[in-house]
């Protein structure tokens, strides 16, 4: 685990032990809690027939899974 540092613009300061190489991120709030998921740098675009709030719901529950699964370690 690793303490990261707000200012007062509320940017948020990564340690460099993290290695945490993604320029883009999504942060999601889970309650009192926040997870931060990098973009990649090259995405693929995938057809969907899924409206874009069911999409929403599904991305975050994987998030929450992966969440959770990266806790258990």
């Amino acid at each position: 685990m690793s303490i990261v540092s707000v200012d007062s613009q509320r940017r948020i300061y990564l340690p460099k032990e993290l290695d945490f190489k993604a320029k883009k991120a999504v942060i999601i709030r889970r309650g009192e809690t926040y997870v931060l998921i990098p973009i990649p740098e090259k995405v693929t675009e995938i057809d969907v027939t899924a409206p874009s709030n069911k999409l929403r719901e599904m991305a975050e529950e994987k998030a929450k899974r992966e969440t959770r699964d990266a806790h258990r370690v």
